[in-house]
């Protein structure tokens, strides 16, 4: 054995003691799954961050040589992460960054829950917090340990998930009928049904039309968005009539055993077509032009062979081609599509319809024909246009106000079709008396309800019925002078109003009366909430029971009498009732309105919306216009909270008015402790429509915050809630550790310049000085001739110690020329030329030289700042109790150093608005105190339970 003992080495690599998430989102869409597709976990849960220690020791030399040990650490972590709304059918590919497995695999480290109703916890999270375990009822998602290995984040998973109704398709992919299906079942409208569905589902299946929910399917849409969606790529109609919804494939050639629709309705000829043109042509007759016609069609799919990538497959008329080169039409998105035959057939079937629908037609029928849908085919037959039995397909239809029915179709291929359906060309059009009297409508009930009542503080309620049975409504027109008369709206439904048959006192509960219409009961909670409210002479009230009497009249009782800030009162038999519902028509009018006269002609028309009464054949009503204001109510409290990312999240206590015309909330801010509206500044431009309401508006300090209701008419609560605040101050983004060298009258600084009591160091003038341009003054005779100027020279110097390794810059105003130099004294000791960021580490000793040059410019340094990037610590600590003499935080951090502490929330049970203070910061010790504005400005100290966060950095041990 030797004389001296070899020496053994360590070396560790450095622990994290993080776990870094970038998978988890707040607030996203769970996406329902209908056949297979590639989609990414969300983060629902993580816990029990590990790091575990590997070492592996080496002896170097011969006999007693030393040993090296090398100390590595790997990672895991138990992870939940959420797939999609289950249940399930499985797992096929997973990929684990860029590698690729086939569920299960023992390299994947995660089991599937399938999102069942009646799933259990994981049993992981049971056993070890069984106070977190959750179920996650209906979810499907992977829950295991990860492997991280030596990183501290979670790697990237994207999950292969076959989802739900895989039976209706090849195993892979769905019917689009049943997915159809599903989504009017989702949305409550499974009774709704839709003809032509098994139609739909026999084409889709033999043209091997089959889908999945695209991939990206993370955001909500609507259902209608959706089923339209599908119809279109499939290359079929979807639209609503009769009272069910009806599907009809445009498909128009054989596939498989499926046989289109080959059935043409009419035949149409001049004696059907109304509304001839002028040149004796009843169609209308339109053509896409050349450079609408394209002969490239390009569908963009998510391949499953290729990892789920997108493609896109391309469909060519090559003979067009050749003739009039490559013109490509715009690119199909088909998300919903996996394979690239499918994606082959979409784009062929894009390219037939740009050939065979490049003709429309546009045509007007009579009642006659009112059964022709969409999808409906019929013949055209117009010689004025050289039209004979030209095949067309109903594309759309409208319905005018007098009947007439507008069809547009599209040409259709040469195809066989069977003998046409109906033939009315021997019968005689029907005749229908779209001018036939509307009646007078009966005497209307104008009036104003009290302002709790209205939408807008300035309304006129207009209660109108007609009197004949085939009056379809009315135009209602208004003038100031019952002269010139302007259109002010349209009723076509009538109102609910009548007269009281007898006399009534101020306290009874029932009463008769003879109205338009039919009254339904209600329950007491509906009369006390005014659900069944009336009006009569200025008061409001409700009933509870309408009964229907034989003599047509209704018997109402359980009366809750003078309601929204009316006054209970006797009424005269005579007096109108009027029913409060929407069949009232409302319209406002202007302040500079109030006690002015307003005259109303009401001309009503038929049924059919035709024959309307002349204004100079109907009587004029006037009334008038009484001024009412309506403020809406105060907001009772308001409070915020700061999260632990520093937004400042807002809440506030706001009963809403039943007639709700609140249109959001005005919210200001003023420095101090003394509340002042008038003064105030405005937290967001524009009203707060929600809450709780973040911003980050309000800087660090003591400040009250003010809230106000404001509603439709721009009018604001009479009065304001309010709430005094102290914001701790904020983390950074970047912790920087910084010198300020102009601290303390440059004190840390070595300079033969000159220190000057405006806070710079200047230039030493050489022979002259002058306060002025205007007052030159020489310090000795032999100085220079009048107005020469020359400066001196001047260093200055200063250094530092870095208090942990980081990148090195400088801030600094200095005036012109001068140069600047650093030298890092414990490295290689030789000045360098600063020009940007420079490394260092922690115990360099930085020195900074700042050399300014004689000459007849003056140098002025204002400014000098060291900063280093320094790693960034933050710890955080929930439910910590601060008792009334502070706290020193448990900082795990070694030799910290402190920038930063932000209180996240305060969970004591005591209301008030608190302050942090920090007592200091190495070690980092912290206090609270209670705002009081009860009687002046004030603070106590005060022992909160809170969830703080620290942020600072390690100053490193040499």
């Amino acid at each position: 054995m030797g004389i001296f003992k070899a020496p053994n080495f360590t070396t560790r690599a450095e622990k994290i003691s993080s776990f870094t998430v970038s998978t988890a989102e707040y607030g996203s869409c769970v996406m329902e799954l209908l056949g297979t597709t590639r989609i990414s976990g969300n983060v629902l849960y993580y816990d029990d961050f590990t790091a575990h220690e590997h070492r592996e020791t080496h002896r170097s030399g011969k006999g007693g040589g030393g040993k090296t040990t090398t100390i590595t650490y790997t990672y895991t972590a138990a992870v939940i992460l959420g797939l999609c709304e289950g249940p399930v059918s499985g797992i096929g590919k997973v990929w684990i960054d860029k590698d690729l497995y086939t569920y299960p695999h023992e390299n994947i480290g995660l089991t599937l829950f399938n999102g069942t109703q009646d799933q259990e916890p994981w049993g992981y999270v049971t056993a070890k917090h069984p106070e977190k375990a959750l179920p996650y009822t209906g979810l499907a998602y992977m829950a295991g340990v990860a492997d991280l290995g030596s990183s501290a984040s979670l790697p990237n998973y994207n999950f292969e998930v076959k989802g739900q109704l895989l039976d209706t398709g090849d195993g892979v992919d769905v019917n689009p009928a049943d997915y159809i299906l599903y989504i009017l079942n989702k949305v409550g409208m499974s009774d709704a049904g839709i003809v032509g569905i098994d139609n739909y589902r026999a084409y889709c299946k033999a043209a091997n039309l089959l889908i999945s929910t695209p991939s990206d399917a993370t955001e909500a849409r609507a259902a209608r968005d959706i089923i339209n969606e599908i119809a279109s790529l499939t290359n079929a109609y979807i639209f609503w009539s009769n009272d069910t919804f009806k599907i009809v494939p445009r498909e128009d050639r054989t596939i498989g055993d499926w046989k289109p629709n080959n059935k043409v309705m009419y035949d149409l000829t001049p004696d059907d077509f109304l509304a001839a043109q002028s040149d004796g042509s009843c169609v209308s007759y339109s053509r896409k032009d050349s450079s609408e016609l394209y002969n490239r069609f390009s569908v963009e799919f998510l391949n499953r062979e290729n990892a789920y990538a997108k493609e896109s497959v391309s469909y060519e008329d090559t003979a067009d081609i050749v003739v009039n080169g490559v013109k490509q039409a715009n690119t199909i998105s088909a998300n919903y599509i996996y394979t690239k035959t499918r994606a082959v057939i979409l784009a062929e079937a894009a390219a037939r319809r740009n050939k065979y629908e490049r003709n429309k037609y546009t045509f007007k029928l009579g009642w006659a024909f009112c059964r022709l849908e969409v999808g409906d085919m019929v013949t055209l037959t117009d010689p004025n246009m050289g039209l004979d039995r030209v095949l067309v397909m109903i594309d759309s239809l409208t319905e005018s106000a007098t009947g007439e029915l507008t069809f547009t179709a599209i040409g259709r291929p040469p195809m066989e079709v069977g003998e046409t359906q109906f033939d009315v060309h021997e019968n005689e059009r029907p005749y229908i008396n779209f001018n036939f009297e509307p009646g007078f409508i009966a005497p209307p009930v104008i009036f104003q309800p009290d302002p709790s009542l209205m939408y807008n503080d300035n309304e006129l309620w207009i209660a109108v019925k007609g009197q004949s049975k085939y009056c379809g409504g009315c135009n209602i027109w208004v003038s100031n002078n019952d002269n010139g008369y302007r259109l002010l709206g349209q009723v076509t439904s009538s109102a609910q109003y009548g007269e009281l048959v007898s006399n009534i006192a101020k306290d009874a509960t029932e009463l008769e009366v003879s109205i338009n219409g039919q009254l339904i009961s209600g329950s007491a909670d509906d009369a006390e909430n005014g659900d069944t409210l009336l009006w009569c002479d200025e008061e409001s009230f409700s009933y509870t029971t309408a009964e229907l009497l034989d003599n047509g009249n209704y018997k109402l009782s359980g009366l809750v009498r003078g309601q929204y800030n009316s006054d209970a009162a006797p009424h005269k038999a005579g007096a109108k009732l009027v029913r409060c519902d929407d069949g009232i028509f409302k319209t406002t009018f202007l302040d500079s309105d109030d006690g002015k006269t307003v005259y109303f002609k009401f001309t009503s028309f038929n049924i059919f919306m035709g024959n309307e009464q002349s204004l100079a054949d109907v009587p004029v009503y006037q009334y008038i216009i009484r001024k009412r204001h309506t403020f809406p109510p105060n907001v009772t409290n308001l409070d915020v909270e700061v999260l632990h990312n520093g937004q400042r999240r807002y809440y506030w206590d706001f009963e809403y008015p039943k007639i709700n015309n609140i249109s959001g909330f005005r919210m200001k801010y003023i420095q101090g402790s003394i509340p002042n509206w008038e003064r105030g500044f405005e937290v967001q431009d524009g009203l707060i429509t929600a809450q709780p309401y973040e911003t980050n508006t309000v800087r660090q300090g003591v400040h009250t915050i003010m809230i106000k209701a404001v509603n439709s008419s721009g009018n604001e609560s009479k009065k304001f809630a309010s709430v005094l605040v102290n914001f701790a101050e904020p983390l950074e983004d970047n912790v920087l550790y910084r010198v300020n060298f102009a601290d303390n009258d440059w004190e840390a600084v070595e300079t033969d310049g000159n220190k000057r009591t405006d806070g710079y160091i200047h230039s030493t003038m050489a022979v002259t000085h002058w306060v002025d341009k205007t007052n030159y003054y020489w310090d000795k005779p032999s100085a220079p001739y009048w107005g020469a100027v020359n400066y001196k020279s001047f260093v200055m110097t200063t250094k530092l110690i870095a208090p942990a390794g980081g990148n090195f810059f400088l801030v600094y105003d200095i005036l012109n020329a001068t140069n600047i130099l650093y030298k890092i004294a414990n490295k290689d000791n030789i000045w360098k030329q600063y020009a940007t960021k420079f490394d260092v580490r922690a115990g360099d000793e930085i020195q900074i030289k700042v050399a300014a040059p004689a000459g007849q410019e003056e140098t002025i340094v204002k400014a000098l700042t060291a900063v280093i990037d320094v790693p960034d610590r933050e710890e955080h600590f929930e439910n910590i109790t601060v008792p009334e003499e502070g706290i020193v935080l448990p900082i795990v951090t070694p030799n910290y150093q402190t920038t930063a502490v932000r209180v996240d929330s305060i969970t004591s049970e005591l209301r008030g608005t608190y302050q942090l203070d920090i007592v200091s910061r190495t070690p980092c010790k912290i206090r609270f105190w209670r705002i009081n504005n009860d009687a002046g400005w004030s603070r106590d100290p005060v022992a909160v339970t809170a969830d703080v966060t620290w942020q600072g950095f390690e100053k490193e041990v040499l």
